[in-house]
């Protein structure tokens, strides 16, 4: 965008505040609707880990960036607020397919107990 902001579906890497001084982790912006528009962003982790219920990231699912000698997961349930200061570098985006899909699933985590 063009006042340096990031939109749902882009991949950025960001402090992950679940593992204290850990290095920055990648993370998807599922959505930028929040009261400090363009300041902070409600994102999903990104992982090199395969784990159960954790959401391949296939090479179609990439629009831009990706690593064709490593696959990528998304942790619908690792759902955190990244400040717009604290990304340190973009890294691409996913498609509004994919993003769709870990929003929901994120959603159907969150609402699993209400």
């Amino acid at each position: 965008m063009s006042d340096g902001s990031f939109a749902a579906g882009d991949v950025v890497w960001a402090p992950d505040p679940y593992n204290t001084g850990s290095k920055p982790r990648p993370w998807l912006v599922l959505s930028t609707a929040l009261q400090y528009a363009g300041e902070e962003y409600i994102c999903a982790g990104l992982t090199l880990s395969d784990l159960p219920k954790n959401i391949p990231v296939t090479d179609a699912d990439w629009l831009v960036g990706g690593d064709d000698d490593r696959t990528s997961y998304c942790s619908p349930w690792v759902v955190a607020t990244v400040k717009h200061d604290a990304i340190v570098n973009p890294q691409g985006q996913l498609t509004p397919t994919f993003t769709r899909q870990i929003v929901t699933q994120s959603v159907e985590y969150l609402a699993a107990d209400t």
